[in-house]
C-alpha cells in the first residue's frame, strides 16, 4: 500500500512538472498530441527536405492540374512529324507502355514487379527531383532494361513559363539522370501533355524527341484496376502509346495501375501485340530518332 501510494505521488509530480514546462513554452498538452498525430498522417516540407518523403510535384498532380492543352497536340504532330510522336506505326503489332511522374517508393516498385513478371519492357518519364531523392529506384528501372525519358525537374505546366524555365527544367533533369545511371535521355514528355509551338520548336532545336500518347488510362483519377484495364482494351490498336503513372501526389492511391497491368499484359499478348519501348517504336516509325 505504501509503495503504491509513493508511486502514485511520483507519477502525479511528473505530470505536473511536464504540464508546467509545456505551459511555460506556450504549448498545450492536447495540441502536442494533435500535432504528433498530424505528423504521422501527412508528410511535411521539413520531412521532404530531410529525404524522408518523396518530393512533391511543384505543378501538382494530374488530378489537380490536368487541363486542356494550350494547343492541339494532334495539330502540333502534323506540323512537327519528326519531333512529336503520339503513336507508332499502325503497320506493326506493337504497343508501348509509358509511365509518368516517378520514381517513388510505393508504386514504381509495384509496377516494376509486374513488368518483370511478364518480361515486358516499358518507358519511364522521370521527374528530376525524384530521381535525385530516389537514385536506387531509378537505377532499378535502368537495370531492369526499361527506357528512361525526361519529365522535367519539378513538373511545372511549361506553357505558363519562359523558355529559360524550360531549358533549366530539361537540363537539370538530364544531368541528374546521367549522374544516376550514366545515360543522358533524349526523350521528353511535357507535364500534363501541355505543349505549344514554341516549346516544341525549342525542344527540336536541342535534339529531343517529344513523346505524347494516344491511349490515356486516366489512372490518376484512381478508378480502380478493372476500369483502367477496360479503358485500354476499348482503345488499343497497333502502334498505341499507353499513358500510365508510376507515381503521383502523396495522397493518390495508384495501386490500381499495377493491378491493371496484371490483366492487360497477358490479354494484349494474347491478341498478338508486342510490347516495345519508345526508342524501339521510333526506330520502327517514320520519325527520325534523336542523335
Amino acid at each position: 500500500m505504501v509503495n503504491s501510494y509513493i508511486r502514485s505521488k511520483i507519477w502525479a509530480t511528473m505530470i505536473t512538472v511536464t504540464c508546467m514546462i509545456l505551459l511555460a513554452v506556450g504549448c498545450n498538452p492536447t495540441e502536442v498530441g494533435e500535432k504528433s498525430q498530424e505528423m504521422q498522417q501527412a508528410p511535411s516540407i521539413k520531412m521532404q527536405a530531410m529525404g524522408t518523403a518523396d518530393p512533391s510535384l511543384e505543378g501538382g498532380a494530374e488530378n489537380q492540374n490536368r487541363v486542356l492543352q494550350p494547343m492541339s497536340n494532334q495539330l502540333l504532330q502534323q506540323r512537327y512529324p519528326n519531333v512529336l510522336l503520339l503513336h507508332g506505326t499502325k503497320l506493326k503489332n506493337q504497343v508501348a507502355l509509358t509511365f509518368d511522374d516517378g520514381p517513388d517508393r510505393r508504386y514504381t516498385p509495384m509496377v516494376l514487379d509486374v513488368l518483370n513478371k511478364y518480361n515486358v519492357k516499358a518507358t519511364f518519364f522521370l521527374v528530376g527531383a525524384r530521381v535525385s531523392a530516389l537514385p536506387e529506384v531509378t537505377r532499378r528501372i535502368a537495370r531492369d532494361g526499361h527506357a528512361i525519358g525526361n519529365h522535367t525537374y519539378w513538373h511545372p505546366a511549361l506553357y505558363k513559363h519562359s523558355p529559360d524555365r524550360l531549358k533549366w527544367e530539361v537540363t537539370q533533369t538530364d544531368e541528374i539522370i546521367q549522374r544516376t545511371i550514366g545515360v543522358r535521355p533524349k526523350l521528353f514528355r511535357a507535364p500534363y501533355g501541355g505543349l505549344n509551338q514554341e516549346i516544341v520548336q525549342q525542344l527540336k532545336s536541342e535534339g529531343y524527341s517529344v513523346i505524347g500518347w494516344d491511349v490515356d488510362t486516366l489512372d490518376w483519377k484512381q478508378p480502380g484496376a478493372a476500369q483502367i484495364a477496360d479503358v485500354v482494351l476499348a482503345h488499343i490498336h497497333p502502334g498505341a502509346i499507353i499513358l500510365m503513372h508510376s507515381a503521383g501526389h502523396w495522397t493518390q492511391n495508384l495501386s490500381g495501375t499495377a493491378e491493371a497491368l496484371d490483366t492487360l499484359i497477358p490479354e494484349l499478348k494474347r491478341q498478338g501485340l508486342q510490347f516495345v519501348t519508345i526508342p524501339q517504336m521510333i526506330q520502327n516509325s517514320s520519325m527520325v530518332a534523336p542523335k
